[in-house]
């Protein structure tokens, strides 16, 4: 397991079950439910900033996928539809209605598929999520060279740590992701399989989500990383202008707003629960 320290002192972990995986999440709060999914070799401490909010008004979960933050591994490879799988048993245990889904990356792509037509889903919340790029004879390649990447980290390759570090760089940008950023890539040689995978699976038909955008009717919020080198808004534009009812709002940094401009994000996810 990646990332044992949870990173919230005052909120005690929580385990549960599923399909022989202990799925790890903090659940704190009480009113409307925020479910929180993370990027790829990511964790639910991305989301500690949400927890800043009112949770006399918001009950925030925030989990860590399989092999990531205090969750056990699974033999299954790593894609957005797997992990949806597990996260709508997730839900359908813990009797979760009315949802405002938070995600991040695949985690992204997982909440398109909660909401892909569940009634259950009152707000969206995405920020840069896998599948809904535009994909095209460049993307293979693209993909192709990001797998070869992260295969170093399999390989151990003594190259591939300063490497991930820097690829880091581009990707947490901020003097406010600096420490999870440390924490990210400190964990590179035990993350490289994970994303091996993951970007693998961003090559397979099942996870191009945009077929499915026309089931999206809740509101959506895009925080789009403008400064996102790998999940490009220009590649994803017209794709998020065929969600029916969608806000778009542009941030200068890299990958993930919580984590990044933590307060920002905080005053525009509540503007937008406020205004829908």
């Amino acid at each position: 397991m990646i990332n044992s320290a949870n990173g919230f002192p005052s909120i005690a972990d929580k385990t549960i079950n599923i399909d022989g995986i202990n799925i790890a999440y903090k659940d704190e709060g009480s009113g409307q439910i925020i479910l929180c999914l993370h990027a790829l070799g990511h964790s639910s401490k991305d989301f500690a900033s949400l927890y800043k909010l009112p949770l006399e008004r918001f009950r925030i979960i925030a989990l860590d996928f399989p092999g990531q933050g205090l969750s056990s591994p699974s033999s299954v490879p790593v894609s957005s539809n797997f992990y949806f799988g597990l996260i709508n048993k997730f839900i359908l245990q813990l009797d979760l209605k009315n949802i405002i889904v938070v995600g991040n990356s695949i985690g992204g792509a997982v909440a398109i598929r909660i909401a892909n037509n569940n009634p259950n889903v009152r707000l969206l919340s995405l920020s840069n999520p896998a599948g809904l790029d535009k994909r095209g004879f460049i993307a293979p390649f693209f993909l192709n060279y990001m797998i070869h990447f992260f295969q170093k980290g399999v390989k151990k390759k003594l190259s591939f740590q300063s490497q991930f570090e820097n690829y880091y760089k581009k990707v947490l940008i901020t003097e406010s992701s600096l420490s999870r950023r440390a924490e990210i890539v400190n964990d590179g040689y035990q993350l490289s399989p994970l994303l091996v995978q993951g970007w693998s699976s961003f090559k397979l038909d099942d996870e191009d989500l945009r077929p499915i955008i026309k089931n999206i009717t809740c509101p959506v919020l895009f925080t789009w990383a403008m400064k996102d080198k790998f999940v490009q808004f220009g590649r994803n534009k017209k794709s998020i202008k065929q969600f029916h009812n969608y806000t778009l709002l542009k941030y200068p940094i890299g990958h993930t707003p919580y984590l990044e401009t933590p307060e920002k994000f905080n005053t525009d996810f509540i503007d937008f629960i406020n205004n829908n």
